[in-house]
């Protein structure tokens, strides 16, 4: 019977060494030469479009960085068409606060149209300020949650103060053109003469009596001659107050000689 051989010592020494690197290998799954790195956690960044366009307080055309173009409506509002009550002052505001601003969305419906929250780089949602300014109506339906009680309360806001659509002339209608103003009759004015001023009361002026020449004469009448020379108005010719034929027994033309 041939006697086993032993190993050498060194050899055994190099064997063991490397069978704790397998092992370590096979639960580590690296060697210690090329240690393995664990992959660093990433988010996916949120795509970002450009406002290119606003039709109406409610929808909007975007467009993504790589050109594709989108339409939005953005969710939890109504607003007025162009054509109804506080539609264009709507229109110009929506136009003025998002077109060529840069917006991130949050599609909450997939339908015909995409309804989304759309948010601007300062992390203000255009749907709240809608309703803030009163330039929209809260629509339920959509939104849910925090969102729903954050777009109702910017809707109170803007009633309570009657602010916008809530104020003359629409006092919160949207469907309907604007109504015509009231039309209002100008006040009937009375004129009333002034009184003529009050003078003290000036007597009347004295009679001046007329000219013999204009008066018309005066009747004188004697009973008889004795009467007239008593007057001394005897003797009476024809044409003197008082003459009368009967007092001219002769006829001659002058009575009581």
């Amino acid at each position: 019977m041939t006697p086993r051989r032993k190993l050498p010592t060194w050899l055994k020494v190099t064997l063991g060494a490397f069978a704790a690197l397998f092992t370590l290998a096979a639960i580590f799954g690296a060697s210690p030469d090329n240690p393995a790195t664990p992959a660093a956690a990433t988010t996916p960044a949120v795509p970002t479009y450009t406002v290119t366009n606003v039709i109406d307080g409610e929808r909007v055309y975007l467009r993504d960085s790589t050109g594709v173009p989108k339409t939005v409506r953005a969710a939890g509002i109504d607003a007025p068409t162009t054509t109804y009550c506080w539609g264009p002052e709507t229109a110009n505001w929506a136009t003025t606060f998002l077109a060529g601003k840069q917006v991130t969305i949050r599609a909450l419906d997939q339908g015909m149209e995409t309804m989304a929250a759309l948010t601007l780089p300062d992390g203000t949602d255009y749907s709240t300020e809608a309703l803030k300014r009163g330039y929209a109506k809260y629509a339920p339906g959509v939104t849910d949650g925090t969102y729903a009680t954050a777009l109702q309360t910017a809707e109170n806001t803007a009633r309570a103060a009657n602010t916008g659509l809530w104020g003359a002339p629409c006092l919160g209608t949207i469907d309907a053109p604007t109504p015509s103003p009231a039309t209002t009759l100008p006040a009937t004015t009375t004129v009333t003469p002034p009184k003529p001023p009050t003078s003290p009361t000036t007597p009347p002026a004295p009679t001046t009596p007329a000219s013999t020449q204009d008066s018309a004469p005066v009747a004188v009448y004697f009973k008889n001659c004795a009467e007239a020379k008593a007057a001394g108005a005897a003797p009476l010719h024809r044409g003197d107050p008082g003459y009368r034929p009967q007092l001219d027994r002769d006829h001659d033309g002058t009575a009581c000689e």
